[in-house]
């Protein structure tokens, strides 16, 4: 089976516009590049199967330098509904596991070839040698991505124009007549590696960003949630009011002691998780309820502001108040850790019947 790391080149090239004796070199060098690229442990993407094509040549040589066993699904086919009995190379039938197919649902061979080569998923390099019209507007569409892009420039053709294009602006730019198709290929090989690093730093540096804005987000929640906290505690403990309302002031007291230690937690965590809305809705709830539950027993026993003729909030009543709160933060704080363990066992999980 192919590699996830694997990457996976684009084969471009025709040579239909060679003389005979030219175009027998031709084939012999793209079974040698095939080669080459079985060799560095790269995969193909191919799109044409006849003669006239440069990928039937370049995957005899590819094929033929793999070890049975070897390279499952690395050869790549895309053509359009159009091509569907026509796009079959001869190794099909002996090793048919190296091959896989994909249908474009359209007519127009042209969709196909070209979406792939911007399919961050599909191509991660451009081969090109030979060819004409199709074969230079697929390297000015891999330059623009941009790809790396091997021009072969020792046939004539439109891969020449390119390859002259690059050289002008790529130090130690291989060539025909100073590289061999091995060096070549490696030099296309350690391109493909530079691009991966380049994207891996660029998708941590994008991760940094969103987590440093997920982060300032919670703060501002987490920070909102503490501030209703605090009055809820200075008109709880200070500026008492009365019993008839003490009871609805100590509720909301609950509420935004989970929600608060819920988001904290999430802030102190630095895991992106849970959103901090989430989090202040499953902390309100943990809170208030668990809270609640914490207050019910000790209402039983003495129902304090509960009671019809308290006309007074005394020193116990303020004092059950702030142990409610405090065991509603704890309550926030384990509802929102216990919550982000079953989302991620939840994601992690395959899904079966």
């Amino acid at each position: 089976m192919a590699n996830d790391d694997m990457p996976f080149v684009a084969i471009v090239g025709g040579i239909w516009q060679l003389t005979p004796a030219v175009a027998d070199d031709a084939r012999k060098t793209a079974q040698e590049i095939g080669a080459a690229l079985a060799a560095a442990g790269m995969g193909l993407v191919v799109y044409f199967s006849d003669d006239a094509s440069l990928e039937p040549h370049v995957v005899a040589g590819y094929v033929k330098a793999l070890p049975q066993g070897i390279g499952a699904n690395s050869i790549r086919m895309r053509f359009a509904e159009s091509q569907r009995d026509l796009v079959k190379f001869p190794e099909q039938t002996t090793r048919g596991e190296l091959f896989e197919p994909q249908l474009f649902p359209g007519q127009d061979w042209e969709a196909p070839f070209y979406r792939s080569l911007v399919d961050s998923n599909g191509v991660d390099a451009v081969l090109l040698m030979a060819g004409a019209r199709s074969t230079l507007i697929a390297g000015q569409i891999a330059l623009a991505r941009p790809l790396p892009v091997l021009a072969v420039d020792k046939f004539d053709g439109s891969a020449r124009f390119i390859r002259t294009e690059l050289a002008t602006s790529t130090k130690d730019y291989p060539s025909s007549a100073t590289h061999s198709t091995t060096q070549s290929v490696t030099w296309l090989r350690n391109k493909c590696r530079e691009r991966a690093t380049q994207r891996e730093e660029a998708r941590q540096r994008e991760l940094k960003y969103l987590k440093a804005t997920s982060q300032k987000k919670k703060t501002i929640w987490a920070a909102g949630a503490f501030l209703a906290l605090l009055v809820a505690i200075f008109f709880g403990v200070a500026r008492v009011p009365a019993p008839a309302n003490y009871t609805f002031l100590m509720l909301g007291a609950l509420i935004a002691a989970g929600a608060t230690g819920a988001v904290v937690r999430s802030v102190l965590s630095g895991a992106e998780e849970t959103a901090p809305t989430t989090s202040l809705l499953l902390g309100g709830v943990a809170g208030f309820v668990v809270g609640l539950a914490y207050l019910v027993p000790q209402w039983v026993g003495a129902p304090g502001v509960l009671e019809p003729s308290a006309t007074v909030v005394v020193a116990t009543d303020k004092i059950r108040f702030v142990s409610a709160v405090l065991v509603s933060i704890s309550a926030g704080v384990g509802f929102d850790t216990v919550f982000a363990r079953l989302k991620k066992q939840a994601e992690d999980q395959p899904i079966t019947a």
